[in-house]
Formats: C-alpha cells, sequence, structure tokens
C-alpha cells in the first residue's frame, strides 16, 4: 500500500531571505590569525642551523653579522691581550728572516770556497 506524503512549499519574499541567508562568502575553517615566527629564539634556532652554510664575506655573511652587531656593542679590534702575541710574532719572523739571511751568507761561503778548490 503506498503512502501518500504531502509536500508543503513556503515561499519567502526577496527581504525575508535576506535576513535568513547571507549573500556573503564564507569558508568553512575558521581563520587563523598569522602568527607573527619572526622571534630572536627564531633567528639564533636558524643561525645555529645554517652556521656553515653562511659565507665568510659579502652582503649575507658572517662579517655582515659582526659589523652590524659592532654598531650596538663596543667591538674593539685592539685587544691589549693580543698586543703581547703580536710582538712576538714579530720578533720571531725578525729572527727567521736573521737566520735565513745567516745561512744564505754560509751557503755564499761554501760556494765560494768550492770554487776556489
Amino acid at each position: 500500500m503506498a503512502e501518500k506524503i504531502r509536500l508543503q512549499r513556503t515561499i519567502e519574499s526577496k527581504s525575508e531571505l535576506e535576513k535568513v541567508v547571507s549573500k556573503t562568502f564564507t569558508t568553512f575553517v575558521e581563520q587563523q590569525d598569522n602568527v607573527d615566527n619572526d622571534t630572536v629564539s627564531e633567528l639564533f634556532r636558524l643561525y645555529d642551523k645554517l652556521y656553515l652554510e653562511i659565507p665568510l664575506e659579502g652582503p649575507l655573511s658572517h662579517t655582515y653579522l659582526i659589523e652590524e652587531s659592532s654598531k650596538l656593542v663596543n667591538i674593539t679590534t685592539e685587544d691589549p691581550s693580543i698586543q703581547p702575541l703580536l710582538d712576538e710574532i714579530s720578533d720571531l719572523r725578525q729572527r727567521l728572516l736573521d737566520a735565513n739571511e745567516e745561512i744564505l751568507e754560509l751557503q755564499q761561503e761554501v760556494t765560494d770556497a768550492n770554487a776556489k778548490v
């Protein structure tokens, strides 16, 4: 036995429809706020990760980082603890030069002595 189904239709006016149905575009996903991940801790995490890939010199380099940071932190290139080392290097270079000159003089004397024989 077939049942009779009664359908009822309701027609709304345009003004009533606009009260119920929005014409604006919406999404089914909740809008998420843009989170700014640019933090100091993120900078240092990336620096540790990319440390060996950063060139020593150039516009994006370790040298650039040092120069820019030096503008905020008073970094002196003259460290008093380095001067004695520089003096010692200079002294050793002079002694090496003197020793090389002495070797050349001795070699010249040997060469002259062998030439006379």
